[in-house]
């Protein structure tokens, strides 16, 4: 009988090993990536990328707006 409830302990302990594991995984891969990395040169580079256009986007309403054009 002892042998039977070591086994069942150590399939228990895996699966909550992996379970822990997977979740941890889970909540962690949105944090933001440490910098110097070249995943957090990319998402800067996005980020720099995504502002610009949306300050271009802002110029222009801006110039629209105001019933200045420009083009460009």
């Amino acid at each position: 009988m002892n042998p039977l409830i070591n086994i069942g302990k150590f399939i228990a302990y895996s699966v909550a090993g992996v379970a822990i594991r997977k979740t941890w995984n889970w909540f962690t891969k949105d944090v933001d990536p440490i910098p110097g990395t070249d995943e957090f040169d990319q998402e800067m580079r996005q980020a720099k990328a995504k502002y610009e256009r949306l300050r271009k986007r802002k110029e222009e309403y801006e110039a629209y707006r105001k019933g200045r054009w420009v083009y460009g």
